[in-house]
């Protein structure tokens, strides 16, 4: 009986050891790893003007810098608990999936093509592309004869719209609207087409240019963008509530409001 008894302790004790050695600890998620870390990594614009730009300090502002705020106060309930890198269209896909930000908050539109690549938040602002000219320009139309030569920015998804909507042009790419910009100015080429958001806040410190009175031409959703795959869900689903909740309170509203007067 002594034997059997001991026999029976082995076999449980044995079966304890393998049940637990058979469980795998669960791999951490990007939540889990930016709650070890105390602060999320954001990527946005420095030259987009309002939605995200260097300030006289050299620090970052605008629309999707405190939109990045909102999120890091849901997550840390401190505001200031995120950090941000410049990225911009051409590059910032690329660093998101790189690990080197967690998510990409920076004009970015939600497009089949780009969410073959990443994975998109619900949409937390909307505009539509349109061109921004020179002050003395007549151009009054998409239609206008001279129209000959439309800037876009390298990664928009301007090039594909204007290819559409304004076929008889030229397109010139450029890295950032500084150097779009310059050569506007420069006369290089009669018009930049971009987000009409993005345009306002260029005209705010240039009273030399205008927007197109011709109607919109595009309508375009911007997401926050995360590595695809099951590593984000909890976050993307963080993100989702956090962009409803600030929408359904009116503090989504509010921000427009602050940043396009």
């Amino acid at each position: 009986m002594k034997k059997y008894i001991i026999f029976t302790f082995i076999i449980l004790f044995t079966g304890i050891i393998i049940s637990g050695c058979g469980k795998k600890q669960q791999p951490m998620d990007l939540y889990d790893m930016i709650l070890n870390r105390g602060k999320i990594v954001v990527g946005v614009k420095n030259d987009a003007k309002p939605f995200g730009f260097l300030n006289d300090n050299k620090q970052y502002e605008g629309f999707d810098i405190d939109l990045s705020r909102q999120i890091a106060k849901n997550i840390f309930g401190d505001e200031n608990a995120v950090e941000f890198i410049p990225v911009n269209s051409s590059n910032r896909i690329m660093l998101l999936n790189s690990g080197q930000a967690d998510m990409i908050i920076a004009t970015m539109t939600i497009t089949s093509q780009r969410a073959a690549v990443v994975d998109f938040s619900v949409p937390y602002y909307y505009t539509g592309q349109t061109l921004l000219l020179n002050r003395t320009s007549k151009i009054s139309s998409l239609a206008d004869n001279n129209l000959k030569k439309v800037g876009v920015i390298f990664g928009s998804t301007a090039e594909k719209m204007v290819r559409i909507a304004i076929p008889q042009c030229m397109i010139t790419g450029f890295k950032t609207y500084n150097e779009a910009v310059n050569a506007l100015k420069g006369n290089e080429i009669d018009a930049i087409a971009t987000d009409e958001s993005i345009l306002l806040g260029i005209t705010m410190d240039d009273k030399d240019l205008k927007i197109i009175k011709a109607p919109k031409y595009s309508k375009e959703p911007y997401g926050i963008a995360f590595r695809k795959g099951e590593e984000t869900k909890r976050l993307r689903a963080i993100v989702d509530s956090t962009i409803t909740s600030l929408n359904d309170t009116g503090e989504l509203n509010k921000l427009k409001h602050k940043w396009m007067k």
